[in-house]
């Protein structure tokens, strides 16, 4: 019964520790990350538009035609015409002309088409790596937003204790005004820094709103309850993940000058259509006429065109653009990485520091109330103590938000997910 119980209350510590985990799962549901799975299907149906293309396009027609001269339904070769006018049928020439019919066509070979199927393959990996991406940027903006709500938790924890030592020192402050022992100003000094405490704590609850409002925004899920953030595996230091991203685009953009220049490489085109015209009134006659007309042909076609050589160098100027940045992305984050860890570093030394000295900031304010109780300390003088040990537990919770900020912004370069990484 007792190792049902402990194992019970292990289940329910678990449960609660996992609440920063559970944020990032329900972030990886909701729209802004379904925007960018939504992009992955749009590249995906483009490149089927691109193998569409390879299949016959079909197009049935109709049409009523008048003109100001009789035209012929169909060409009509001398030895038909002359045969026609001796046995006196009718000649397919009229001004008013009804057709109906239809027409396809199909390339059986355009080396285009098959370069934009190998470049929309880059362009599906590249939306891959931009939605895990922004995943990993929305990760660090949630934890980000809930280191905050840490740092706000303890300020105000902070603040409130000060407050109820300035309120008990207050009340011993008040019995000694009321004796006579001390002047009344001391009560409206007191009273000030109480005010400023008051003001203080009214501009943490307003930043804990604004940092509520985002976790919402991105998740969905109204925090209500802030549990510490604890790390539980190390960031995996790969390759700088964004560069993966602009490999699949200078990819993608290889093959887009490929396919500028494949507009020059001759197409080969079937064709084919039939019609079935008819006409009341025919020119020789006035006799109506009801024929048909076919036809089936095989094109070469050979582009010479200025303004493909034009769209070739538009690629290759393009191509050049995506190089440079992927070299200026990889110089900046390679400075921004190797800062972030020195500042990881001394954000750890720092965390030691500081929590030294809000245990010295303690007993200094109880040796400080002690002194002023008796009077060989100044109000100003203690009131000074009280506010150091409210600085130096304000730094320290500092420094515990900036140490997630931190991981957070290594996380999105390297590409780790922090599901993995903290809880």
């Amino acid at each position: 019964m007792k190792k049902m119980f402990v194992l019970s209350v292990a289940a329910f510590v678990t449960l609660q520790a996992s609440q920063l985990q559970e944020l990032f799962k329900a972030l990886k549901t909701k729209p802004v990350t379904e925007v960018d799975r939504i992009a992955i299907d749009i590249v995906r149906l483009q490149k089927q538009k691109v193998q569409d293309s390879l299949y016959p396009e079909f197009n049935l027609f109709a049409s009523y035609e008048y003109y100001n001269r009789d035209t012929n339904l169909r060409p009509v070769p001398p030895p038909e015409a002359n045969r026609r006018i001796a046995k006196k049928e009718p000649l397919p020439f009229a001004k008013n002309i009804q057709r109906i019919g239809g027409m396809f066509s199909m390339p059986l070979f355009v080396k285009k088409l098959f370069t934009l199927q190998k470049k929309l393959d880059f362009l599906i990996e590249a939306a891959k790596l931009k939605k895990d991406l922004d995943i990993y940027k929305n990760e660090a903006i949630l934890l980000a937003s809930y280191a905050n709500l840490n740092y706000l938790k303890d300020l105000k924890r902070a603040l409130k204790a000060r407050k109820a030592s300035l309120l008990k020192t207050y009340e011993d402050v008040k019995i000694k005004v009321e004796s006579g022992r001390a002047a009344p100003i001391a009560l409206d000094k007191i009273e000030s820094v109480l005010d400023s405490l008051d003001i203080a704590l009214e501009n943490v609850k307003a930043n804990e709103a604004k940092a509520k409002e985002a976790i919402e925004s991105l998740t969905g899920v109204a925090v209500s309850q802030i549990e510490p953030i604890v790390q539980k595996n190390a960031i995996e230091k790969n390759d700088l993940f964004v560069l993966k991203l602009f490999d699949q685009k200078i990819k993608a953009q290889r093959k887009d000058v490929e396919a500028s220049k494949d507009e020059f490489v001759p197409k080969l085109i079937l064709q084919g259509s039939y019609t079935k015209d008819y006409a009341q009134d025919d020119v020789m006659f006035d006799k109506s006429i009801d024929t048909d007309y076919g036809s089936l042909a095989l094109k070469l076609i050979i582009p010479l065109s200025k303004a493909n050589l034009t769209q070739i160098e538009i690629a290759k100027t393009a191509l050049l653009k995506e190089q440079k940045q992927k070299a200026q992305t990889k110089l900046e984050l390679q400075a921004q990485a190797k800062s972030l860890q020195k500042q990881l570093a001394f954000n750890e030394r720092a965390q030691k520091l500081a929590q030294k000295k809000v245990r010295h900031q303690e007993e200094l304010l109880r040796y400080a109330k002690t002194a002023y109780d008796v009077g060989r300390l100044t109000q100003e003088e203690y009131l000074r103590y009280e506010e150091a040990l409210l600085d130096a537990e304000a730094n320290l919770a500092s420094l515990k938000a900036k140490k997630w900020q931190i991981v957070g912004k290594l996380a999105v370069i390297y590409g780790n997910d922090l599901e993995r990484i903290v809880k």
